[in-house]
């Protein structure tokens, strides 16, 4: 079983936040203080060890909000009055060995309709029933609730009552299963935990209780949270999974005899005080050696050991402490939080290997903390070997994290961006959509991995193809005479996999509500252009581009240029795909009707030309209209070189520099950076170059209006 899906209204920063979690390995990015901890703890409470009922809340896990005071004018902060958390969950592997344990039957009752729960308002936003959430005791005086039948006296019956058995036939038979809690801020007594139900046939049932053993047969979860503490997150209570954990190993190992007087390890404990360290370091020697394994690479370390840190006889595994040998011999919550964290990621990992027979749900908070590069690599590797190690038990994995190390291998589906509405100050969340994601090729996935997870905590990102990514960063701080202005401004400039991935580098972008800009070269009308324009609706330029587009169709061939383009075929992606077409005509598999040979051919009849590029578009559309297009395209994140490409702008020393373009980008990104380099030392068309950048970092209030340079 795993979460599906995460709902909170009025909860802390979380007005109203609906997240999609995927099987698997979900990762939550965004600033500090964005909301990313608020989610984690709201799953915490619904799924977490603790009942919710045993929770101190305060005004503070309220939503506030401004108000205007109508007595002062000032303004003040209300807390709100109620918060409701949900969680939809999918799959149905309950324990149900632990819920023929409940001895209680379970009473449900059927409302009428789901509008008795939660109403969509026209404004898009979600109308809580919370009142109805918060009177379970009472919910068969609700008038919310429907009549099933009447009793023999004609009283109405509002209640089923379901057994072990019968419960998980109900349980198992449901096509939404949704756990809820519901508080009030204002009257302690009030509030609701329990089960949404729907039924086959589409019908709604809601709980008048939920005992600890049902809430617990669903998912057993535990949050490692960012402040590590290993007081709270190791303790050894009957509840906790570590409190399971010890006595379960206890348990197992302690009726072992020792074949030299025929006595128990245990036994041997109680009636001994000296030795008592290496007895119990026979009991946990297998299990400690299993923890050392899964920590292996991750930390620096000697030895792991369980210890006795009293000697009390009554409840004997209660008195275990965890030591660390890292050249010096100390109890775990005195050694560093990066060790705590590799070491509690590994002892869940074991626990659900050896004790737990549901699924599991591990929610790691900034796992990057206090941890080397190598570490964090590490720690990643292993934390999805938590999710592969046991293919008989469902598991989830949920990370908050502000390192890209945790975002490699991870499906854009499976990454919620988070970040706060500044109107508001309220938490929003943005995540992919099914139609994009199934547009993000395998290919272009292990492309981003590779080189641009770091857009995903960008709050602006330049998208281009070739060496401006080298370039870019100098540029602007050459132009605005700043230094590392990007970082400041948190915009990063990633590399596409060709200018083909444009456009779905801006669905992308555009589903997680990032700013963008796309800065291609002229070649970009042939094709991606008039895609952008379309997908955008901007429908004042659509027949100029069109025609621009005609203009470049055209012009004639160049064969030379391909020809340059071949003699690269180990370095350069045009040469490659001829380079398929060679093979195939060596194989004699060539026909004329080869589809994939026609595409290359196009392709590279498109990409190679003779002639002025601008010239013909001008001739086209005129100077006016070619204005028209660069400043509409430029107003929605599009900008592309008026009269070619980057290296149409390098100055004559800048095209003697030596090396392919990338190097001659990354040469000039260096130059710029010399003390009192001037920008026209080493480019033409300055002026393009100071629009691109005020596109990038904003105008600054003396600059002009958009200008575009001698098109």
């Amino acid at each position: 079983m795993y979460i599906s899906k995460f709902s909170a209204f009025n909860f802390r920063s979380l007005k109203q936040v609906v997240v999609r979690f995927e099987k698997g390995r979900n990762v939550l990015v965004g600033k500090n203080n964005s909301g990313k901890s608020n989610i984690i703890k709201g799953i915490e409470i619904l799924l977490g060890e603790k009942f919710p009922s045993y929770i101190n809340f305060t005004d503070s896990d309220f939503y506030t909000y401004e108000l205007v005071d109508q007595d002062t004018g000032e303004i003040v902060e209300k807390p709100s009055d109620d918060f409701y958390l949900e969680v939809e969950l999918e799959g149905r592997d309950f324990n149900e060995a632990l819920i023929k344990t409940i001895k209680k039957q379970t009473a449900f009752s059927q409302v009428k309709n789901s509008n008795c729960l939660y109403t969509k308002e026209k404004d898009g936003s979600i109308r809580i029933n919370y009142d109805f959430f918060q009177s379970l005791d009472e919910i068969e005086n609700r008038d919310e609730v429907a009549v099933l039948d009447t009793f023999a006296n004609g009283a109405p019956k509002k209640t089923v009552w379901r057994k072990p058995d019968d419960l998980i036939a109900f349980l198992k038979s449901l096509r939404k299963l949704k756990l809820f809690f519901c508080k009030s801020r204002t009257d302690d007594e009030k509030s609701g935990l329990g089960f949404i139900c729907i039924d086959a046939n589409g019908n709604f049932w809601v709980t008048h209780f939920l005992s600890k053993k049902l809430k617990d047969s669903i998912v057993t979860t535990t949050v490692i949270g960012a402040l590590r503490s290993q007081k709270e997150d190791l303790r050894i209570v009957h509840y906790s999974w570590f409190g399971k954990l010890v006595l379960g190993l206890w348990n197992n190992n302690k009726l072992l005899v020792n074949t030299d007087n025929g006595k128990t390890y245990e036994e041997m404990i109680i009636e001994n005080s000296i030795g008592i360290k290496e007895l119990v370091d026979t009991i946990f020697h297998k299990d400690t050696s299993e923890i050392r394994k899964l920590l292996e690479g991750a930390i620096a370390h000697k030895s792991i050991s369980f210890r006795f840190i009293s000697d009390s006889a009554k409840e004997l595994y209660k008195n275990i402490q965890l030591f660390v040998n890292d050249g010096i011999d100390r109890p775990l919550n005195e050694k560093g939080t990066g060790i705590q964290s590799a070491i509690i990621i590994s002892l869940f990992s074991l626990y659900c290997n050896k004790f737990h027979n549901n699924s599991s749900l591990l929610i790691a908070e900034e796992p990057e903390l206090f941890l080397h590069p190598q570490a964090r690599r590490v720690i990643s590797a292993e934390l999805d070997k938590f999710l592969e190690n046991n293919e008989q038990q469902p598991r989830q994995l949920i990370i908050s994290t502000h390192s890209i190390e945790y975002l490699k291998n991870v499906d854009p589906l499976n990454i919620t961006r988070v970040f706060k509405d500044r109107e508001t100050n309220s938490s929003l969340v943005k995540q992919l959509d099914l139609a994009t994601s199934n547009q993000i090729s395998l290919e272009l996935k292990r492309f981003l991995w590779s080189n641009n997870t770091e857009l995903f905590f960008a709050d602006k990102v330049v998208l281009v193809e070739g060496g401006e990514v080298y370039l870019i960063p100098s540029l602007v701080d050459n132009v605005r005479a700043s230094k590392q202005l990007l970082d400041y401004e948190n915009i990063s400039v990633s590399r596409v996999n060709g200018k083909g991935s444009f456009l779905t580098y801006v669905k992308m972008l555009q589903c997680f509500e990032i700013p963008f800009i796309v800065l291609g070269d002229m070649d970009c009308f042939k094709d991606e252009v008039p895609k952008l324009v379309t997908h955008l609706g901007l429908t004042d330029i659509k027949e100029l581009v069109s025609q621009i587009k005609a203009a470049m169709a055209e012009m004639p061939i160049d064969y030379g240029k391909v020809t340059d383009r071949v003699k690269n075929v180990d370095k350069n992606f045009d040469a490659q795909l001829l380079q398929i077409v060679f093979e195939k005509f060596q194989k004699s598999e060539i026909r004329q009707d080869d589809e994939e040979l026609s595409k290359i051919i196009l392709y590279m009849q498109s990409r190679y030309t003779d002639g002025d590029k601008e010239e013909s578009i001008l001739n086209k559309v005129g100077k006016e209209n070619y204005i028209k297009v660069h400043s509409v395209l430029r107003n929605n994140g599009i900008f592309i070189w008026s009269q070619g490409d980057l290296e149409s702008c390098y100055s004559l020393f800048s095209k003697q520099i030596e090396g392919g373009k990338d190097i001659k980008a990354l040469q000039l990104s260096y130059l710029l950076q010399e003390e009192g380099r001037k920008i026209s030392d080493l480019f033409i068309n300055v002026e393009e170059i100071s629009e691109l950048v005020n596109l990038i970092v904003g105008a600054p209030l003396d600059a002009a209006p958009g200008l575009v340079a001698n098109p």
